[in-house]
């Protein structure tokens, strides 16, 4: 029998009983659990979980939602319910910095990372042979008309393409705070330091002034606040005083790369949780 997987996540106050009634639930609706993650975090009293379940092709969603919903109710659940056959649609922006596209675009391709990439976009034309190389869609917006008009411009482009998921891979351009609003969740940002310090422009630079010992790397979600929205990802490497502006420049590319890749990662897998403004990552 052909099977699909289900992912369903979870969020609501620590109870008694919160894991007998969600996985008797999904056994009574033929569902076969292939991974059950879960935390409560103690310092605030709450409960995240996220599991993943076999079903048989003729799962329906709303048979499902049927029988869990009065559990949901029950324990004041904030739930949702994936298909993991249903893809998410990924748009990149990009400006003329070009290893961090790379490495999305090279880690999809090996099936890494699971989703579509329907289309690319940048602010600059430096990076449109990527684009053609990889067969996808670029675009070109016009910053240059003001930041409500070129916005205007990138939102239909993103409808045209049913964008789940905005990806901001070192696009260097600061989004106002309508965009990120209509975007909340949806929108990931890498930063090239380590985050809450060095935050805005130049970042290795600030990093080199201060004498660091170390440099990092942030993936996170894109708010209103610059370079302050939860934080999914972050990743460091050592670096020695003789170290120039420049090596820290290089260095940190490897770093950028990988961060990006596992914070779009985590958010495709439906790892991760939002509340109060900071995230809870669950695998």
């Amino acid at each position: 029998m052909n099977q699909q997987t289900i992912t369903l996540t979870i969020t609501c106050s620590d109870q008694t009983g919160l894991i007998s009634a969600i996985t008797g639930c999904i056994a009574e609706s033929g569902g076969n659990i292939l991974n059950l993650a879960q935390h409560t975090a103690t310092d605030i009293d709450m409960f995240f979980c996220r599991i993943s379940f076999a079903v048989g092709a003729d799962f329906k969603n709303t048979n499902f939602t049927s029988r869990f919903e009065p559990i949901a109710e029950k324990f004041s659940m904030d739930w949702k319910l994936y298909n993991n056959s249903e893809k998410k649609r990924v748009a990149l922006l990009v400006s003329k910095t070009s290893h961090c596209l790379y490495e999305i675009l090279l880690k999809h391709a090996d099936g890494e990372l699971d989703c579509e990439i329907p289309v690319i976009i940048s602010n600059h034309p430096d990076l449109a042979h990527i684009a053609t190389a990889f067969h996808i869609p670029f675009y070109q917006v016009d910053t240059g008309k003001g930041k409500e008009a070129y916005e205007a411009d990138l939102q239909g482009i993103l409808e045209k393409y049913k964008t789940d998921l905005v990806v901001l891979a070192r696009y260097m351009q600061v989004m106002s705070g309508q965009f990120c609003k209509r975007w909340e969740g949806r929108i990931i940002n890498i930063h090239h330091g380590f985050l809450p310090a060095f935050k805005g422009a130049r970042p290795y630079h600030q990093a080199w002034q201060k004498g660091v010992k170390i440099i990092g790397a942030t993936g996170h979600f894109a708010t209103e606040d610059l370079d302050q929205g939860p934080i999914i990802f972050q990743d460091v490497i050592p670096v020695a005083d003789t170290c120039s502006v420049d090596e820290f420049i290089r260095m940190g590319k490897d770093v950028e790369r990988r961060v990006l890749v596992e914070a779009v990662r985590r958010y495709l897998r439906h790892s991760i949780f939002l509340h109060d403004g900071r995230t809870f990552v669950i695998e």
